[in-house]
C-alpha cells in the first residue's frame, strides 16, 4: 500500500521521513514526467509520497554574507522575479520551460531530478552553489556538483530533504546559451556556460561549464586554474590549446533529442565564442 503525506510543516515532514521512505514532491514537474503513463492513466508510485509544496517555512529568498538563499518549495516564478537573485541565474530561467511550469516548478525539484539536460544545473556548477540537506536530527551542506552523482542519482539519504539552495555571490561577466530544437519550453539539445572575472587586464577568475554532453555538468576546475593569472593578449595565445583540452574530455551521446557529433562541435563552438569574447 503506498501513502500520502502532506505535512503541517517542516518538523513533521522530516518525522515523516525519518519512518518512510519517500518520493517528495514540491511542484512535481519533474517527477509526474518520470511517473507518466498512457493517456488516461494515473502515474504509478513505488513508494509512499511526501507533499511539502505547502510548507511556507521552505519558500523563500534571502541574502546574507554566504549568498542567496532559496527554499525548497520556492517557485521559479518568485527566484525570476527577486531582486536578490542574480542576472546570470535569471537569465538561465528565463528559458527554462514554459510559464506555467515555472509557476509550479522549484530549483530543488530540478536538482533532485538530476538530469544532464537539467536548465539550471550548470549555472548551479559554475557558481559554486551548495545544497543545505536535513533529517530530523542534523543538517548537512554539499556542493550541487557532489550531491549530483550521475543520471537520477544523487547523494540523498532516506531521512534527508533539501531544504534550501545557496547560491555564492560573484560579480562575473558571463556568457550563457541554451541550445535547443526550438527558442522557447524545449529540453536542452546542450546548453553552455562561461563566466570570467578581468581587472587590469588579467584574468582573475575563469569558470566553463557544460551541460548535455556527459552524465553531469562538466566542469574542469584544474583547466580553469592553469588561465588564472594570464594577461589578456597570453590569455588569448592559449584559446587553442584550452579548446583542445576540452575536445578530450567532453564526450556527448547520441539521443532522440541530437547526435553526439553535433552536440560535441556545437560545444566547441560555444567554447570558442565565448574564449574570444573575453576582455
Amino acid at each position: 500500500m503506498i501513502n500520502h503525506f502532506i505535512p503541517k510543516n517542516l518538523s513533521e515532514a522530516l518525522d515523516i521521513l525519518s519512518n518512510h521512505d519517500c518520493y517528495i514532491i514540491a511542484g512535481g514537474t519533474d517527477l509526474m514526467v518520470q511517473k507518466h503513463r498512457s493517456s488516461g492513466l494515473l502515474p504509478t508510485f513505488e513508494k509512499d509520497v511526501l507533499y511539502i509544496s505547502n510548507l511556507e517555512e521552505l519558500n523563500f529568498i534571502r541574502s546574507d554574507d554566504k549568498g542567496v538563499h532559496i527554499g525548497a518549495t520556492t517557485k521559479y516564478r518568485d527566484i525570476s522575479s527577486s531582486e536578490l537573485v542574480p542576472q546570470l541565474f535569471k537569465d538561465v530561467i528565463s528559458e527554462l520551460a514554459s510559464p506555467n511550469i515555472r509557476n509550479m516548478a522549484t530549483l530543488a525539484g530540478n536538482i533532485g531530478n538530476a538530469s544532464p539536460a537539467g536548465d539550471t544545473l550548470v549555472a548551479l556548477y559554475v557558481l559554486d552553489a551548495y545544497l543545505v540537506l536535513q533529517n530530523k536530527e542534523s543538517k548537512r551542506e554539499i556542493l550541487v556538483k557532489d550531491f549530483i552523482k550521475g543520471v537520477r542519482k544523487i547523494d540523498r539519504k532516506p531521512d534527508e530533504m533539501i531544504t534550501e539552495i545557496v547560491i555564492p555571490h560573484h560579480d562575473l561577466h558571463y556568457y550563457w546559451k541554451k541550445v535547443g530544437s526550438r527558442a522557447a519550453e524545449s529540453i536542452s539539445k546542450l546548453s553552455f556556460l562561461g563566466a570570467y572575472i578581468t581587472k587590469e587586464g588579467i584574468i582573475k577568475d575563469l569558470r566553463i561549464g557544460f551541460g548535455s554532453v556527459s552524465i553531469t555538468v562538466v566542469r574542469n576546475r584544474d583547466i580553469e586554474k592553469q588561465y588564472i593569472g594570464l594577461k589578456i593578449d597570453e590569455f588569448s595565445q592559449q584559446i587553442p590549446e584550452i579548446i583542445r583540452k576540452y575536445d578530450e574530455i567532453i564526450n556527448p551521446i547520441t539521443d532522440q533529442r541530437s547526435t553526439k557529433d553535433y552536440r560535441k562541435k556545437v560545444a566547441m563552438n560555444l567554447l570558442k565564442d565565448f574564449l574570444t569574447k573575453i576582455k
